[in-house]
């Protein structure tokens, strides 16, 4: 609403008496003040105290409301193959499209405008396709004839919460799936008869797999030590149990198609890589392929063979059949369980068909690089075989005669036959084929249901911050009716996902219009207009050249210019009377240029220099803020504080801790800038670094005692926070707080202690992120989020002596540590002469 004040101060008087919708966006008149609420422009009258709509009509054919096509195959969420590979069946942009191998067109087969539907799949008879859709105002299950001339057929009537992707039994005659509950669901397809297998009690369960003789359900369930172990269901007399121990990660399941073992994943190998900066190390690459024999009398995996006169091939070289019904024996399953002769790696996705499984290798298997992205692998049933590739995939899915392949490469598919050495080009699909008819206002209003559902489903707490979510729903629906382009949708969404009350809930933008842009040319310099009428090089930012990211074009060896020269022409177009120097540097965004400088602000007499140009300045200029606040520090403690700015806690952050940590360890004492740090990761990891002390010290002949851990610092400490310390920049100076590590000085942080972990999309690939997750001090209370952390020692980095070079904040950590320091000074650690005596020890 809307409140004044007099401008002496005094108390607030409340103007408007809205309950409905928030005013925004106020604008002061001469004698009105007009806003926008609920959609519409308001006009309010100081003199009466009234406040009106202002009629609005805007005479436009909106055009972003027009029908028109897409290109569906754009926006694909989920994809599954038919049994024998001749067509692929994709979610896309709400419908369900299938697109044939080589020969025919895509089909629309569900033909929804209204409604969406998304994670599909292929039943293994080959005649339906299941799916997820909201056409009856919730997700529910539904089936279709694989060729669309049939109505979908609903499965499941009982949808009030988000679920995840159906998988089909073998028979094709019951699916499995799960939900935003935890819970772990089997539907019979004929009658709809449902059976509930399992619950999750620490994280969603979303991998389970049918027996071959579809007899079995195993899946993968989280256990409270953090491990997932595999679970076996049986759907005839409904009893769970735990096939492997959950003292190791065990997932993805798949069922050898003849019913002999079981495959799956497990971290158990610990591959020590180690640190280069110090004794510390962390432990990759500990996936493994193992397979279990599901029967304690069954085959072996690799049986031990001797060469023997007249022996043959033997019963080995007869094909498995799938038996009818599968027997599994629990007891001494994990005995039974044997490794695969793949190396660890990092796996991901494992199938199988008769002659071996296939994996997702991230990296590649046992590579120490994983910038290679990722590959299909294949790996044969034999003691010494090894991992061949069969493409760079991201994704993909082996279809039920486990013949052919569907690989996914970024935002290309083809189905290929399922042998090493797959040739993705030759069999790639013709997804253009895959046209859309849209018409955006009514897609826009499935879309804010689903934004609606999403934050009911996934926000972390049920309750909705004691929102009635239904109420919210009606009020905000309304407004949909209004909006002319996605932005006006964007909007609405926002608004909707205000309501929660929470950090960390944002709306992510769709498809809509996006302008090309072309990068502009920079040159890691200050260029200030001067009188001359050519442009002064007013500073230049140094830049570390050794690494790319801060690299300063003015500063590389051979450049020689100065700050203080002038720049007179710019790839040969003179600099003299342009009003904006950088138009010269348009779509030259890193490409070698040719600058003329001079001492005097003159063509004649200027040399030409060749620069390649920079795309952005941010790290520059960031760098430069830093070496400023070290430099400040240096100077204000004489040389004795080392000081530290971590930018986030993701990736950045956690470098610049640490790189500065193996700089400035050895100093007396420590400032560790927190300010404007933008969140990431939880960093835990980093406050542990900044809390080592030392456990000992080791003395050397001739040498000053070192100690263990080497990487630590002794002396006292401060933290710098402010406003704009958000999310793991709130969590930072909290965990700091906690271990007792120093003073915080500044303002209050952000308030943000609450988090994302993901969500599903939108129908055009824009998303509403809903807060999973939030902060719970030790003693089981909410904290930190929408309160911040409250600094020891207030101090407002006022703007006029920000301006004037100073820094009120590092101002007050340096005399808070200098005076520490004179009250506890460190101790020099010192040998005394080594000893010349010993006891005598009686053995």
């Amino acid at each position: 609403n809307l409140y004044s004040m007099s401008p002496q101060g005094g108390e607030a008087r409340k103007l408007t008496q809205f309950t409905d919708f928030d005013i925004l966006w106020p604008s002061a008149g001469s004698d009105a003040i007009v806003f926008e609420k609920g959609g519409a422009i308001w006009r309010f009258d100081p003199a009466s105290g009234q406040a009106q709509p202002v009629p609005i009509r805007v005479a436009s054919d909106a055009p972003d409301t027009q029908p028109h096509f897409v290109k569906a195959g754009d926006f694909v969420e989920s994809f599954d193959l038919s049994p024998a590979g001749e067509r692929a069946v994709f979610g896309a942009r709400g419908e369900v499209f299938t697109v044939p191998a080589k020969e025919g067109e895509a089909r629309n087969i569900s033909r929804s405008p209204d409604a969406r539907e998304h994670s599909v799949s292929w039943s293994p008879d080959g005649k339906q396709i299941a799916y997820l859709s909201d056409a009856s105002g919730e997700y529910e299950l539904y089936v279709q004839a694989q060729d669309g001339r049939s109505a979908p057929r609903r499965i499941t009537t009982d949808g009030d919460i988000w679920r995840f992707a159906p998988v089909w039994s073998p028979d094709s005659k019951k699916l499995a799936y799960a939900d935003k509950r935890q819970r772990l669901r089997v539907v019979d397809v004929a009658s709809g008869a449902t059976a509930e297998v399992d619950s999750g009690h620490y994280a969603d369960i979303t991998q389970y797999v049918f027996a071959p003789d579809s007899r079995w359900l195993v899946y993968a369930k989280q256990h409270a030590n953090g491990n997932n172990a595999l679970w076996l269901y049986a759907l005839d007399s409904g009893i769970t149990t735990q096939l492997t121990a959950d003292t190791t990660t065990a997932l993805n399941p798949v069922f050898d198609p003849q019913g002999r073992y079981l495959y799956f994943l497990s971290d158990r190998d610990y591959n020590l890589a180690f640190s280069a900066y110090e004794f510390n190390w962390l432990y990759r690459n500990a996936t493994r392929i193992y397979a279990t024999s599901l029967r304690a009398d069954g085959p072996a995996l690799f049986r031990p063979r001797i060469d023997e006169v007249g022996q043959g091939e033997g019963d080995d070289s007869a094909p498995a059949k799938t038996p009818t019904r599968l027997s599994i024996d629990v007891p001494g399953f994990d005995q039974r369980t044997l490794a695969l002769a793949a190396p660890s790696g990092n796996y991901q996705s494992l199938s199988a068909n008769a002659d071996g499984v296939f994996v997702l290798s991230a990296g590649g298997a046992g590579r120490e690089s994983e910038a290679a992205g990722t590959q299909l692998q294949f790996l044969e049933l034999k003691a010494d075989a090894t991992l061949q590739t069969v493409a760079d995939a991201s994704a993909y899915r082996l279809s039920a005669d486990g013949k052919k392949l569907l690989l996914q490469q970024g935002g290309s598919f083809a189905i290929v036959d399922a042998k090493p050495e797959a040739d993705f080009d030759k069999g790639k699909l013709a997804l253009d084929r895959m046209e859309l008819r849209i018409e955006p206002k009514r897609e826009w209003q499935q879309m804010y249901t689903d934004a609606w559902r999403i934050l009911r489903d996934w926000f972390y707490d049920p309750g909705m911050h004691g929102m009635d979510w239904n109420a919210i729903r009606a009020q905000y629906q309304p407004l949909v009716a209004g909006v002319r382009s996605r932005a006006d949708l964007d909007y609405i969404l926002s608004e909707l996902a205000g309501e929660v009350n929470s950090g960390h809930v944002y709306v992510q933008s769709g498809d809509q219009p996006a302008v090309e842009r072309k990068a502009g040319g920079l040159l890691g310099a200050e260029l200030a207009s001067d009188a001359s009428g050519f442009y002064r090089i007013a500073k230049i930012f140094p830049g570390e050249n050794w690494e790319a990211r801060t690299r300063s074009p003015l500063t590389e060896p051979g450049v020689k210019v100065k700050e203080g020269e002038y720049l007179v022409a710019i790839d040969g177009v003179s600099t003299h009377g342009v009003d904006n120097v950088y138009r010269l540097l348009e779509n030259k965004g890193d490409r070698l240029v040719s600058l003329r400088v001079n001492a005097l602000p003159q063509e004649s007499g200027a040399r030409e220099v060749v620069v390649r140009t920079l795309t952005s300045e941010r790290e520059l200029r960031y760098l430069d803020w830093v070496q400023s606040r070290r430099r400040l520090v240096e100077q204000l403690s004489d040389g004795r504080i080392g000081y530290i700015h971590v930018p986030n806690t993701a990736v950045e952050g956690s470098r610049e801790l640490f790189k500065g940590m193996v700089a400035y360890h050895d100093k007396d004492a420590l400032i560790i800038d927190d300010r404007y740090n933008g969140g990431g990761f939880i960093p835990d990891r980093l406050v542990e670094l900044l809390a080592r002390t030392p456990l000992n010290y080791w003395k050397q002949r001739g040498l000053e005692p070192n100690a263990t851990p080497f990487l630590h610092h002794r002396g006292p400490k401060a933290m710098l926070i402010n406003g704009l310390s958000s999310s793991g920049g709130d969590a930072l100076p909290y965990y700091f707080r906690k271990l007792g590590l120093g003073k915080l000085i500044g303002t209050r942080t952000w308030g943000g202690l609450i988090g994302l972990s993901g969500n599903p999309a939108l129908a055009d690939n824009g998303a509403i992120l809903a807060a999973t997750f939030r902060f719970l001090d030790t003693n089981g209370k909410w904290d930190v989020e929408d309160v911040g952390v409250v600094p020891d020692i207030e101090v407002i980095d006022r703007p006029e002596l920000i301006a004037a070079g100073r820094d009120p904040s590092i101002e007050r950590a340096v005399q808070e540590l200098l005076a520490e320091l004179e009250k506890n000074p460190l101790k020099p650690i010192t040998a005394p002469p080594a000893p010349t005596k010993f006891p005598e020890v009686a053995y």
